[in-house]
C-alpha cells in the first residue's frame, strides 16, 4: 500500500462477522501511517474503530453468520479523519442511547459502575473530551453506517 501523504488517503476493507477478523482490521489499519501523523490521534482512532467494529459483531451481527460482511472505510484528508463502518443488522437508536448517557452523571459513566454500554461511554468520553463526532444511520441499501469522525483542522 502506497500514498504520497498520510493526509490524503483513503482505504476499504471487508472483513467477516467474527472477533477473529480483528486482527486483521487491526492489521490494516496499522499500515494507515495515522501514527506518523499524530500518536494520540491514532490511539484514539484504534481505540474508536475497535470498539465500532466489535459492537457490528457481538450486537448488530449476532443473530447473522460469520460470513456476514463487515465493510470499514477510513479516509484522512483535511479537514478530517472519518472511520465508516456499515453492518447489516437492524436498526439501532443510537442517538437515543447516547442522548441518555449524556444526562448521566460521571459517576454512572465510570465503567466499573456499570454493566453495560461501556462501548457508548467510550464514545461519549471521546465525543466530550477529544473532540470525536459519532453519528449512526440507516442508509438506503439497509446496512447501518457508524460514523466516527475527528476535525484535523487544530491537529
Amino acid at each position: 500500500m502506497s500514498f504520497k501523504s498520510p493526509l490524503a488517503h483513503c482505504s476499504s476493507l471487508q472483513v467477516g462477522s467474527s472477533l477473529d477478523a480483528l486482527a486483521d482490521v487491526l492489521t490494516w489499519f496499522n499500515q494507515l501511517g495515522i501514527e506518523s501523523v499524530d500518536p494520540s490521534l491514532c490511539i484514539e482512532a484504534q481505540t474508536a474503530l475497535v470498539e465500532g467494529f466489535t459492537n457490528v459483531v457481538q450486537h448488530a451481527h449476532a443473530d447473522l453468520p460469520d460470513s456476514t460482511p463487515v465493510n470499514i472505510e477510513i479516509q484522512m484528508d483535511r479537514p478530517a479523519l472519518q472511520i465508516k463502518i456499515w453492518d447489516q443488522g437492524q436498526p439501532y437508536d443510537f442517538e437515543g442511547a447516547m442522548g441518555h448517557l449524556s444526562n448521566a452523571s460521571d459517576i454512572d459513566l465510570h465503567p466499573l459502575n456499570r454493566e453495560r454500554h461501556w462501548g457508548q461511554i467510550l464514545f461519549l468520553k471521546l465525543a466530550r473530551d477529544r473532540g470525536w463526532r459519532f453519528t449512526y444511520d440507516r442508509q438506503l441499501d439497509h446496512r447501518n453506517c457508524l460514523l466516527i469522525e475527528k476535525s484535523l483542522e487544530s491537529s
